[in-house]
């Protein structure tokens, strides 16, 4: 079926706008408007942005990738139109939030605070109050999108009559999928380490509280926690469910300027001190230091995990089962242990979507096997030991309906919200003022805006 991929990847693009990254494009373009929508404006600028961020991730769009963006761009307007119509309340702490939210994250892929406003060539600060209008767009996008969408469901009988479409020849070929599952458990310190790690920061901390240590410098110097070290382990501003619980909890008691008692939690101990509190958010500061691992912590890791594994094809208890209890990786726990299609939420996973490190286990594995226990290094610089249960392989293949079910039922619900979202715009538009300039109405893409 020609449009099988496409209609996946229009749902994409129109992703991307929505969660853009919205870090500026340093490209000179000249300030014009484009297209008019009620009253909201798309610009040249604004569009040629999203363009070439959409460029980099799709080299092989099938089609005028410049004029689907600027179509997606006109459905977005059109809802953003509805939700002012519609007075769609945003809480300038949800904006806050969503707005710390992506700070956070830009700040971990570029690496600090410092490096991210070089980039930028202002503050943080600055730049947090220039994307905030943008981001309360979006979302405002966001929750019209969801409310026009959250009962569109598809029966079996619709996903088979979609399969039913596809001619022979157009079904998609997939390549080599897995079922594959992991148990994962990092070492735990012992009891020694523990008590000295506990001696350290209380040593910290009396001295902070006698007022011979400075917190944010002791933070700077000796804590464990290197994002935020760098900043005073300033930690950015949060909102209840968003840190583990034990700390949640601390942070959430403390006065201006207090200092929590002695915090334990899976990362190690911590002390906190509050920055600022905003209504249900707040910004704290906090030290951590980690009890050290030592050989023997790591050997009875390996050993516990062995022990699991001779459990398991004991039929003592079933990997999900083992998985539920003893897993550390909240991704995979969740699953029963098994890792699944980030895109469709299928248990059964295309094999270059894995790590390469994964990728490499297997080879060596036939299924129903389990591997040895393997040492990995966790994005935070710990370790974690790993075993991985091959429970099912296939071979690349074309679509069908016993193999392949989660994912055509996941491009049937794709074509299905594409529909609601098409009949909705064209009824909703025949009220909305709409204006294209004349020169980008070459587009075929947005023929049915002005037609």
């Amino acid at each position: 079926m020609k449009n099988l991929l496409k209609t996946i990847a229009l749902s994409c693009i129109s992703i991307i706008l929505f969660y853009s990254n919205t870090i500026a494009q340093n490209r000179q373009v000249i300030e014009e408007v484009a297209v008019v929508v009620g009253e909201n404006i798309i610009t040249k600028s604004e569009w040629e942005s999203e363009y070439l961020q959409a460029k980099e991730q799709y080299t092989e769009f099938k089609g005028d990738l410049k004029c689907e963006i600027l179509n997606q761009l006109i459905l977005q307007k059109l809802m953003l139109h509805k939700a002012e119509i519609d007075s769609v309340v945003i809480s300038e702490e949800q904006v806050e939030s969503e707005t710390e939210r992506k700070m956070r994250y830009f700040i971990a892929q570029i690496g600090d605070e410092s490096k991210l406003e070089q980039y930028l060539g202002k503050t943080i600060l600055q730049y947090k109050e220039e994307i905030k209008p943008k981001i309360k767009q979006q979302m405002l996008i966001q929750e019209i999108q969801r409310k026009l969408l959250e009962e569109v469901k598809v029966t079996p009988t619709e996903v088979k009559n979609y399969y039913d479409e596809i001619p022979s020849d157009s079904l998609p070929l997939f390549g080599t999928e897995v079922e594959l599952g992991q148990i994962l458990i990092t070492p735990k310190p012992n009891k020694y380490a523990k008590e000295y790690a506990y001696s350290v920061i209380k040593k910290y901390r009396d001295e902070i509280l006698e007022g011979k240590r400075n917190f944010e410098l002791t933070a700077k110097s000796f804590s464990e926690d290197k994002s935020s070290a760098i900043n005073g382990g300033e930690l950015g501003f949060f909102k209840r469910g968003e840190m583990v619980a034990a700390f949640e909890a601390a942070a959430f008691k403390l006065k201006a300027d207090s200092i929590s008692p002695i915090i334990e939690t899976q990362f190690g101990y911590h002390i906190l001190k509050l920055i600022e509190r905003r209504g249900e958010r707040i910004n704290v500061r906090h030290i951590l230091i980690k009890p050290t691992i030592i050989k023997q912590d790591m050997i009875e890791t390996e050993k516990l995990l062995n022990s699991i594994i001779i459990n398991v094809k004991k039929d003592s208890l079933t990997f999900c089962q083992a998985a539920n209890k003893y897993s550390e990786d909240e991704y995979t726990k969740s699953n029963c242990g098994f890792f699944s299609d980030p895109n469709l939420g299928s248990s059964r996973v295309d094999i270059e979507l894995l790590d390469k490190d994964i990728v490499l286990q297997l080879q060596n594995m036939k299924p129903g096997e389990f591997s040895t226990p393997t040492l990995v290094y966790m994005p935070d610089g710990s370790s974690a030991y790993r075993v991985l249960y091959l429970k099912s392989e296939s071979k690349p293949h074309r679509a069908n309906l016993k193999d392949d079910y989660q994912k055509i039922q996941a491009f049937a619900l794709e074509k299905k919200k594409q529909k609601t979202i098409t009949d909705w715009s064209k009824k909703y538009k025949k009220n909305v003022y709409i204006r294209i300039t004349e020169e980008y109405k070459t587009c075929e893409e947005i023929n049915h805006w002005y037609k």
